[in-house]
């Protein structure tokens, strides 16, 4: 399923509630993030920005509220069969393209069309995996388009999905895509050849509450109210523009009045601050994902698992957490921890979480504690001696470790110097860092071609719901594949085997015990350091009411209630 957003560290975005061609202060709102794309497609987008754009034009079938419970959207009414294996989504009538094209379940049945096509070349592909036909439907030997028997349009409102298999998220994979209108792509679009949609990425036409007015790279995007939005609310924001801004004046300008918001912040010398500024008010909620470390498996040193337990054991993360993370200023944050070194990689905002967190503990999970001479031992063992060069070799072979790293990132410029000095000083690695920007990180991890370039890079994720399956396409060997969420390229049956089970019981119960099962083999494997957990605060001054947001109710839909005196 398409489980996450990737973005690096915090997603810092600050909001400006100023004029913009208009004589009302509340008319506007000013979003201030890093780098947009211009992927502004629900099938196609990465970055977490970009999918601001996204939340801001688009609907689901299904969307999450303030309390992180599913509420009806595009679909008002939804009824799963009770042996799992079928889903029946009634659809809201009366809705509206802000193209002023109707939306029916021809647009359902064409979004998820597409994600099936052979010639797609996004991240969603998995979304239809276990939905019947859908094999032979993205079979690139296919001269014409073949029946989808899995999709079924019963009237314009109604829209059943079969699987071939009952899956515990089943229902959290369809509903984690934006509905794309058929109509937009009726001239151009046809069966293995989606390059119309990727052409279209900067036009996007949605159901959302948003309609994008304009955009340019470098200077951000601006946005006007959909006149044919269905939903309530967002009456006092009629105007929204997107820019890029840089996370280390961001306070400044938030602290001078040039910005009234600052969203997703993670680092205390801005929390410190802002906690004892009577002129600013902050709330605060778990983050839905964590920052980790990507290990290559498929190329070079780290695909031996020894080098990869040996790294992490190597690095003293609760060193990092309580280095970066102390805020000696903090004032009246009611207890909340702000950083915290999760025990292993998954969503701490499922039923997982406590097990994440290291709140219940769990018999056989090694988190890798900090141990630096387990570390050389275990190098030593696998053959890793330090040679004539001063550096670790195995049968002729240097143990490099080329690290991918993004230019001016605050938590890297910390990260960096500790790997340097455990990898490089302690253990004897030859350890390089290759320096570049967001968008051709994102590349070169999702490009087969790139594999000899890096060894590691850091990144945060950002769920979109509490799967505890999220997981299942970060390590599944069927996705270590050009543009597909195993970035690592992890091959491991017998976590493949373990993962299926887990996300093929039905029962609750029984499915976390086997989530925890496989968590073990995760942490075994080695290919992913969850480096930090955090908690989000969002800061704005006293001047803004009534933002209400949470991991899974991000402040594209908090603006639903906004108001400012």
């Amino acid at each position: 399923m398409k489980k996450l957003l990737k973005v690096m560290a915090a997603a810092a975005c600050a909001l400006s509630l100023t004029a913009c061609g208009s004589s009302k202060k509340e008319d506007t709102v000013v979003v201030g993030c890093e780098e947009l794309t211009g992927t502004f497609s629900p099938v196609y987008y990465s970055s977490a920005y970009d999918g601001y754009v996204v939340d801001l034009v688009y609907n689901k079938l299904m969307e999450y509220d303030y309390d992180g419970n599913l509420q009806p959207a595009l679909a008002e009414k939804t009824d799963v069969a009770k042996d799992g294996k079928s889903i029946t989504f009634h659809l809201r009538k009366g809705v509206k393209f802000s193209d002023d094209s109707p939306f029916t379940a021809k647009d359902v049945e064409f979004t998820y069309k597409v994600v099936t096509d052979p010639s797609y070349t996004g991240r969603y592909g998995q979304t239809t995996q276990y939905v019947k036909g859908s094999d032979n439907y993205r079979n690139k030997k296919n001269k014409k388009e073949p029946e989808f028997p899995g999709i079924q349009v019963i009237d314009d409102y109604t829209i059943k999905f079969e699987f071939t298999e009952a899956r515990n998220d089943n229902l959290l994979t369809l509903m984690s895509i934006g509905i794309i209108s058929s109509n937009q792509f009726k001239d151009d679009y046809a069966y293995k050849n989606t390059k119309p949609l990727e052409k279209a990425m900067g036009t996007p036409i949605g159901t959302g509450p948003y309609v994008l007015k304009k955009w340019e790279s470098g200077s951000g995007a601006s946005f006007t109210k959909n006149e044919n939005y269905w939903g309530d609310g967002f009456e006092g924001v009629n105007n929204i523009v997107i820019k890029p801004t840089k996370m280390e004046t961001e306070y400044q300008e938030l602290k001078s009045g040039n910005v009234d918001m600052l969203l997703g912040q993670i680092e205390p010398k801005k929390i410190g601050p802002a906690s004892t500024n009577k002129d600013l008010a902050m709330n605060h909620y778990l983050r839905g994902g964590m920052g980790y470390i990507m290990y290559n498996t498929a190329n070079g040193a780290t695909s031996d698992v020894a080098v990869r337990q040996a790294l992490t054991y190597a690095f003293d993360r609760q060193a990092f957490v309580d280095s970066y993370y102390e805020c000696k200023d903090c004032k009246d944050l009611d207890g909340v921890s702000i950083g915290y070194v999760p025990t292993t990689y998954n969503n701490p905002i499922s039923k997982l979480g406590k097990v994440i967190d290291g709140t219940e503990k769990v018999d056989g999970l090694d988190n890798y504690s900090y141990d630096i001479e387990k570390a050389k031992k275990l190098l030593d063992d696998a053959g890793w001696k330090v040679g004539s060069s001063g550096f670790r070799e195995k049968d002729g072979q240097k143990l490099e470790i080329k690290i991918l790293s993004i230019k001016d990132h605050d938590i890297l410029s910390n990260l960096i110097p500790m790997w340097k000095k455990a990898w490089g000083s302690e253990l004897k690695a030859d350890v390089k860092v290759a320096t570049v920007d967001f968008n051709t990180l994102l590349s070169k991890v999702y490009a087969d071609k790139s594999l000899s370039e890096w060894n590691l890079f850091f990144m945060a994720t950002s769920y979109t719901s509490d799967s505890m399956s999220d997981i299942y396409t970060t390590f599944n060997s069927a996705y270590a594949k050009e543009n597909n969420d195993n970035y690592s390229r992890l091959k491991d049956t017998t976590l493949d085997k373990l993962m299926d089970e887990a996300i093929q019981e039905m029962d609750e119960t029984k499915a976390i015990n086997k989530w925890v099962d496989a968590q073990k083999r995760i942490n075994e494997d080695a290919a992913v350091i969850p480096v930090y957990g955090n908690t989000y605060f969002d800061i704005y001054n006293t001047k803004i009411k009534n933002l209400k947001t949470s991991a899974l109710y991000p402040w594209t839909k908090g603006l639903k209630d906004v108001t400012v005196e």
